[in-house]
C-alpha cells in the first residue's frame, strides 16, 4: 500500500462514493455545492498546481486501486502548519482499519516531508468512528464549533482536532 499524490484519473472513481448531500458536507465541509461534478472538483484540485502549492491531495492505493484520498489543504508556510481534510475510504472498506493507515500516512508525510509543526482537522461530533481513528493517532480535540454547518433542517456541530510535530510517532 502506497500514499502517493493523487491521480487524476481517478476522480469518478473518488466521487462515486459520495452519494448523497449530507456525505458530501461530512466529507468536504461546505467548500462544495451538491452534486459535486468532476469538472468542479478538478478546479479544487488546481491548487495542487499553484506554486509553491497550498493543497498536497493524496491517494492510497492497494496495488492499482485507490482505497482511499485525504488532502493536507491550507498550507500555511510561515506557520509550518496545514488542515488534514477530505479523508475518505471506499465504502467496501470501512471499518478496517484503513482510514488510520491512511491518516497515519498523511501525518509521516506531513512532519516528514513538508516540515510542518501542527496539523489540524475538523470533525462532526456524530462522526465517532473518524474521531476514534483520529484519537488513536494522536490528535487531540482543541474544541467544538456548536451547530456551525446546517444540512437540510438540522445542524452540526464540529470538533477541532490538531497534532504537533513533538506529539507524532511515526507508524
Amino acid at each position: 500500500m502506497d500514499l502517493m499524490p493523487f491521480q487524476r484519473e481517478g476522480v469518478a472513481d473518488l466521487l462515486s462514493w459520495i452519494g448523497t448531500e449530507a456525505e458530501l458536507v461530512q466529507w468536504a465541509g461546505s467548500a462544495f455545492a451538491w452534486p459535486l461534478t468532476e469538472a468542479e472538483f478538478r478546479r479544487h484540485l488546481q491548487a495542487a498546481d499553484q506554486e509553491p502549492p497550498t493543497l498536497y491531495p493524496c491517494g492510497l492505493y492497494e496495488r492499482e486501486r485507490m482505497v482511499g484520498y485525504c488532502e493536507l489543504s491550507d498550507h500555511r508556510r510561515r506557520a509550518h502548519s496545514a488542515m488534514l481534510s477530505r479523508v475518505i475510504v471506499s465504502p467496501d472498506l470501512r471499518g478496517r482499519r484503513w482510514g488510520q493507515y491512511l491518516v497515519q500516512h498523511a501525518l509521516a508525510w506531513g512532519f516528514e516531508q513538508l516540515k510542518l509543526h501542527r496539523i489540524g482537522l475538523g470533525v462532526f461530533d456524530f462522526n465517532k468512528s473518524a474521531i476514534a481513528c483520529y484519537e488513536k493517532v494522536g490528535f487531540v480535540c482543541e474544541g467544538r464549533l456548536r451547530e456551525n454547518t446546517r444540512v437540510g433542517d438540522t445542524y452540526w456541530s464540529c470538533h477541532i482536532m490538531s497534532i504537533l510535530s513533538h506529539e507524532w510517532q511515526a507508524p
